[in-house]
């Protein structure tokens, strides 16, 4: 089934304003203004900064004369053997002494 085409009488047609009109001068200048202002950006966010050196620090050594070793370090013997407990709360870890005094350390 075709549909008829609806013939247009040119003396019934409302004409309308456009609704945008061409860019002036001053649209112009403000786009290329915001555009140069997103490519310096980018370019500004682009520029490798100099990353500063990290200088190697020595590993804190824990020893008997270190500061607050008493709150920190527990030192306990179990079956023999000797054991350190280091820190408190959370982050607490424990580990089998290397200078244990055992004598089955020493084969």
């Amino acid at each position: 089934m075709r549909m008829k085409k609806t013939k247009l009488d040119p003396n019934k047609i409302i004409k309308v304003p456009p609704r945008m009109e061409k860019m002036g001068p001053e649209g112009k200048i403000l786009i290329a203004m915001i555009l140069g202002f997103l490519l310096g950006m980018i370019l500004i966010s682009c520029d490798e900064k100099p990353r500063t050196k990290q200088i190697p620090q020595k590993p804190e050594v824990l020893s008997k004369e270190s500061e607050n070793y008493y709150q920190r370090v527990v030192e306990y013997n179990y079956e023999g053997c000797e054991y350190i407990k280091v820190g408190y709360g959370k982050s607490v870890w424990g580990s089998h002494k290397g200078n244990c005094k055992n004598p089955i350390h020493k084969k």
